[in-house]
């Protein structure tokens, strides 16, 4: 039960994880860790991104464009075929950049956040609202870091769309700068905070009750087997909360590349999906048509448009998802005391 009268303190406190700290037991949070979760989250979201770019980019074209075969290998293929080997690097510039500030954003803020509510008189602090008290900390995160995420992330899916968009980073940049700007910014927040908000929730929150719940079916010589198999259900949890958002955020900031087949056709309103290895057919209409705002574009996809590309972004966010917390657990240990 909370204290009437809380200890008073400048700073904040900070609940331990239940492997090699204790849940439950609090210690004060100075600037220094705060900074040290940030700067961990930074280091875990960048690597975790960069790595799986392939993934990514292969997911971005499954949504902007058509292929006869829609597994991942063969997109691959087709993608290197066409463009070269390169081709499945693209726009690694903006993941890098773009995810290290996020990350930074993103943990910092969970954990300063997770730190007010449950601390000493809260009244979140109990264990009945403490899945909901997850959410909302890691959902107020990710508002502010998806902020600043969101013209990179716009810069990225054009370059991967359109591979004449820029020369390098900087030449789309300054490109996006010219022609989109801080109106496409703002226009396109409801969207990346549509795919950015239920992905980091459910990430972080279910990451957390995950290795909590399994924790007295784990010895403290099997915790990196217990965070590894959390962080998977985390990851997969994660990808299908998100990807109505995904597929919002790619098809409204595709790019004109010539590879990209036309999306409005003169002689059907639909075109046939096949989605993915199983092979089931998708009807679906047409990916995007201009000026088309976030609530027409996701009535006119409906339910099965909008899980576009689900199976690649599956093995794809649950790889970062696994990395980035097991990353971001080894830096905090270092980082925050």
């Amino acid at each position: 039960m909370s204290r009437i009268f809380p200890t008073p303190s400048t700073s904040a406190v900070i609940h331990a994880p239940r492997d090699s700290r204790a849940r439950g037991r609090t210690r004060a949070a100075s600037a220094v860790d705060v900074a040290g979760f940030a700067a961990s989250g930074g280091v875990a979201a960048c690597v975790s991104h960069s790595l799986s770019v392939p993934l990514d980019v292969i997911k971005t074209r499954l949504q902007v464009e058509k292929f006869e075969d829609e597994r991942v290998l063969s997109v691959a293929r087709d993608i290197a075929a066409r463009d070269g080997v390169l081709a499945l690097a693209s726009g690694w510039e903006s993941t890098f950049l773009g995810y290290a500030v996020q990350g930074s954003l993103k943990y910092g803020g969970f954990e300063l956040l997770k730190s007010v509510a449950f601390g000493d008189g809260a009244p979140w602090a109990s264990s009945d609202h403490r899945l909901v008290t997850l959410l909302a900390c890691a959902s107020c995160a990710e508002v502010v870091g998806s902020a600043f995420l969101t013209p990179l992330e716009q810069i990225r899916i054009k370059t991967v769309s359109d591979d004449a968009y820029g020369a390098d980073f900087f030449s789309a940049a300054r490109r996006f700068a010219e022609e989109d700007g801080l109106a496409s910014v703002a226009e396109n927040l409801p969207v990346i905070y549509a795919k950015m908000i239920p992905y980091t929730a459910v990430q972080l929150a279910s990451y957390d009750a995950l290795t909590t719940s399994l924790g007295p079916y784990f010895s403290d010589e099997a915790v990196l087997t217990k965070r590894l198999l959390s962080a998977v259900l985390a990851g997969v949890m994660a990808s299908l909360a998100s990807q109505p958002g995904d597929t919002l955020l790619s098809v409204r900031n595709k790019g004109e590349s010539k590879n990209n087949k036309p999306t409005v056709s003169s002689t059907t309103d639909e075109e046939i999906i096949d989605d993915g290895a199983i092979g089931i057919a998708i009807v679906s209409p047409p990916l995007t048509t201009p000026k088309e705002t976030v609530l027409t574009a996701a009535a006119r996809l409906g339910p099965f448009g909008l899980m576009t590309g689900w199976r690649a972004r599956i093995l794809h966010v649950t790889s970062i998802v696994v990395v980035q917390l097991l990353v971001y657990d080894y830096m905090k240990s270092i980082l925050a005391r």
